[in-house]
């Protein structure tokens, strides 16, 4: 399906706004505007295959811009990304988007595969944006927890292993940024969802309340523990507890 004319326009709209000779400011109004206006045609890019591609097709090249508004344009294309899986994942019919239903790739019914393809290739590039070496500034860190997100809302329709594996790897590797491992350990809980997690994830959970970075990840991997059935609520605050008590003043 051919991608729609207006949608190629926005797309092109970013691309000048990155290159604009415009004074510094207004250089990042017209980039920042150009993505909300390319993003609140999100509905025409879920529609199709070939759109999301040409929308993805952006990725690396506001990744390399390093000109004023780099940040912003960077976390606004992320964002933009995790909403459009929600829009994509409207389009499956309702005895594949049921809750608790997780699907194979030999039982996609050909009413949903071509939106099931569209998820996994928004599922390719988010699961992309994870690799690498760990990353420690608070701008890169939130990069690599929006594309967990983006990969836990997709992980509510299908599960990958490998997914799995490299998020296990994340969340257990204290080189990482506090902001991506609990991107990672929010991925974790959806992956499982309702069904008992697997003793590797039990573990490591366990392991990380052991000695956490920071109290904002010991509540992340105490709520992670409640939400997958391996503590309590009551437990975790006595753990809490005994962190404040542990780091008063």
């Amino acid at each position: 399906m051919p991608v729609a004319p207006s949608l190629l326009k926005s797309i092109k709209a970013v691309r000048k706004a990155m290159t604009s000779p415009n004074p510094k400011d207004r250089h990042q109004l017209e980039l920042s505007l150009a993505l909300h206006k390319l993003f609140r045609k999100s509905g025409k890019v879920a529609a199709n295959l070939e759109s999301i591609e040409a929308l993805l097709a952006l990725a690396p090249e506001i990744e390399a811009f390093r000109g004023k508004g780099s940040q912003m344009a960077a976390n606004d294309f992320s964002r933009g990304i995790s909403y459009l899986v929600t829009l994509v994942k409207e389009r499956l019919p309702l005895s594949v988007s049921e809750p608790d239903r997780f699907i194979r790739e030999d039982e996609v019914p050909p009413s949903a595969k071509e939106v099931t393809d569209c998820l996994e290739r928004l599922a390719d590039h988010a699961f992309g944006r994870t690799q690498g070496a760990p990353v420690r500034s608070i701008h890169a860190g939130d990069l690599r927890c929006s594309a967990w997100e983006t990969l836990r809302r997709i992980s509510e329709i299908f599960r990958r292993p490998a997914h799995l594996t490299h998020a296990l790897k994340v969340a257990a590797d204290p080189r990482a940024s506090s902001h991506e491992r609990q991107g990672s350990i929010g991925f974790l809980v959806a992956y499982w969802g309702d069904d008992e997690p697997d003793e590797p994830t039990a573990d490591l959970l366990w392991e990380l309340e052991k000695n956490p970075p920071d109290r904002t990840f010991l509540v992340t991997v105490l709520q992670a523990q409640i939400d997958l059935g391996l503590g309590s609520e009551l437990g975790a605050l006595d753990a809490v507890g005994d962190w404040d008590a542990a780091h008063d003043g």
